[in-house]
């Protein structure tokens, strides 16, 4: 999957595969929806890149904003889209060219150089709210046919965990 604006393409595999904190990516999507509903009060409804990582017998979906432009990003806009996507995601990444520095010294946001294409700076975990994730993880299993042994929950265990 590929992004392209201000004559420039950015390819989401890419992204996803230099990501390397929560394991192995097994599944990434482009523009999807990121809560059950559609809220104006978010700054964005559709996550640029909503990526399934597998970690043991463990899953992690993780966020990725791409913001292209060559202006530094910064704390207001990055704390907006953490904002949003923190009830869904468990890690969520801010993807650009430049940050603002006191962008760089934000909690829980990851941020990802995309002019290096490597992760700057990890992301904490964002405790989502349990039925958010599980609404996405179903939407994600329906849709695309995948992942049919992942738990929707991001806190209950499977068998082979033990």
């Amino acid at each position: 999957m590929k992004f392209s604006s201000f004559g420039i393409t950015i390819n989401s595999d890419e992204i996803v595969n230099s990501i390397s904190l929560h394991g192995i990516p097994v599944f990434h999507t482009s523009e999807m929806h990121i809560k059950p509903f559609l809220c104006r009060k978010s700054v964005c409804n559709l996550a640029d890149i909503i990526a399934v990582f597998r970690e043991s017998e463990r899953f992690y979906i993780v966020g990725i904003e791409i913001k292209e432009w060559n202006a530094a990003v910064n704390p207001k806009l990055a704390i907006e889209y953490l904002e949003t996507y923190r009830r869904t995601c468990e890690y969520f990444y801010l993807a650009a060219k430049h940050f603002s520095k006191s962008t760089l010294e934000l909690k829980d946001i990851g941020l990802f150089d995309l002019t290096s294409m490597k992760v700057i700076k990890n992301p904490s975990y964002l405790f989502p709210d349990c039925d958010f994730r599980a609404n996405l993880m179903k939407r994600i299993k329906k849709h695309f046919n995948v992942l049919s042994g992942v738990v929707e929950d991001p806190f209950q265990r499977t068998l082979p965990e033990f």
